[in-house]
């Protein structure tokens, strides 16, 4: 079943008389040919002055543009509602911006269909009369905590993940309490990243990678760890994780990458700490922050 799940509506302007329907889509209402395409088989999908309007036609200042956003929210019930506690950092009809617990999930899958997060949101929509279709724009492994981004509709992940996802990490911010102390207090790991043979969880330094860029900064030092704030310009599995351990200064508890089992933590210290984007319908810069979780803090107090 397909419903409208957003309506976006633009008032031509002056500067906008002799466009077509179709240029005013894409230039004000930033929508792509696939949206475009996707609204023309519906009667409502794109009205002028409430009107079915082909995206050929010409307008004049003073008239209302309105195309309505269908989903298919049969989709939106493959993911199990489960009551749980759910941080929301930010909401509105078109973004949930979630802080995640560590050692969770983001979707379901085998072995966790009833404990993800995506759970616990379905839920949240439940009771609050929504039905979303469940994007994530972005990736958190079940071991990091921390800020990440849902859209509620199709129309807002179109513009905030595919092309745009690289642009987007470059505007997230982790912290990490790494082994050991550095030389110097802020640096660039450039090493291309590939797959490891026969171990598909696993990613290591490789000439024939993908190009992997991370920037780091040593907030604080202490006896035997850093705590560290990194950002990235590409967004690569276990980038971090990979990256600093190729420099000599593995993550706490990143039994993966560490060489040994590390008991001072049960996960990886990796915390997704803040999120900077341009709001896919207001069009605003818009900064989100997760403080660090409590068992990072911990560590951090004992040292």
């Amino acid at each position: 079943e397909k419903v409208a799940v957003r309506k976006l509506e633009y008032v031509v302007s002056a500067q906008d008389d002799g466009k077509t329907v179709k240029e005013i889509l894409k230039q004000k209402l930033f929508l792509s040919r696939r949206e475009i395409s996707h609204a023309k088989h519906f009667d409502d999908g794109i009205l002028l002055d409430g009107n079915h309007a082909t995206v050929a036609e010409v307008v004049n200042s003073g008239q209302l543009i309105v195309f309505n956003v269908y989903e298919n929210i049969d989709d939106a019930e493959e993911i199990v509602p489960v009551e749980g506690s759910l941080d929301i950092i930010y909401e509105d009809k078109d973004i949930i911006v979630v802080n995640k617990p560590a050692n969770m999930v983001v979707h379901p899958v085998h072995g966790h269909y009833l404990d993800s997060l995506c759970n616990r949101i379905a839920f949240h929509f439940r009771e609050n009369d929504e039905q979303h279709v469940m994007r994530a724009v972005g990736r958190l492994d079940r071991e990091t905590s921390g800020v990440i981004l849902f859209c509620k509709n199709r129309y807002a992940a179109s513009i905030l993940s595919g092309g745009d996802e690289e642009n987007l990490s470059r505007k997230k911010e982790y912290l990490a309490i790494v082994h050991g102390k550095f030389n110097e207090l802020s640096g660039t790991v450039n090493k291309p990243i590939g797959d490891v043979p026969d171990k598909p969880l696993i990613r290591q330094i490789s000439e024939d990678g993908k190009e992997a860029v991370t920037h780091y900064y040593v907030e604080k030092e202490y006896e035997d760890y850093s705590l560290v704030r990194l950002k990235l310009d590409t967004g690569r599995t276990h980038q971090i994780r990979v990256h600093m351990s190729s420099i000599g200064h593995p993550l706490v508890g990143d039994s993966l990458y560490l060489g040994h089992d590390d008991d001072i933590m049960n996960r990886c210290a990796l915390h997704a700490s803040s999120l900077e984007i341009i709001h896919p319908v207001l069009r605003k810069k818009m900064f989100f922050k997760a403080e660090l979780p409590d068992d990072m803090i911990k560590l951090i107090n004992e040292k």
